[in-house]
């Protein structure tokens, strides 16, 4: 969308392009903050503009229950933002994603990132064909 007034946004942001909004789900809004991303904003079509009739709706209703769990894990749900906003508004949608990218530098980083990380899983050792169990000669 920016590329069509060959304008530029802040290079933080990461933008994943999906047919329609109304396919990105509560779970991967909530997922992708619990992975450490420090916001996400849904840009979606305006409502009298939906290609799919109702993708913009679901989009929205999505949108607010993410937010909702957000501000019950204490996350917050003002890292997660739902905008209107055409292709044909290649200037808007710079302007949307900039001042999106400010109130989430404004709000710090997620507080995921704090978290203590998952140890990682041992990886299961198997005995060669032949071979006793390596547990077995460690208790023996």
């Amino acid at each position: 969308m920016a590329g069509t007034i060959r304008g530029q946004y802040p290079p933080s942001i990461r933008p994943i392009r999906v047919q329609c909004s109304g396919r990105v789900s509560t779970d991967l809004m909530v997922r992708a903050i619990a992975k450490g991303a420090d916001g996400v904003l849904i840009v979606g079509c305006h409502e009298t503009d939906c290609d799919y009739d109702t993708g913009v709706l679901i989009a929205k209703r999505n949108a607010k229950l993410a937010k909702k769990a957000l501000e019950a894990t204490g996350i917050g749900g003002e890292r997660l933002e739902m905008v209107h906003c055409s292709a044909a508004e290649g200037a808007r949608f710079r302007d949307l994603i900039t001042e999106f990218t400010r109130k989430i530098e404004s709000l710090g980083p997620n507080p995921v990132k704090a978290l203590p990380k998952k140890p990682a899983k041992k990886a299961a050792v198997k005995p060669a064909k032949g071979e006793a169990n390596p547990a077995a000669k460690a208790e023996g």
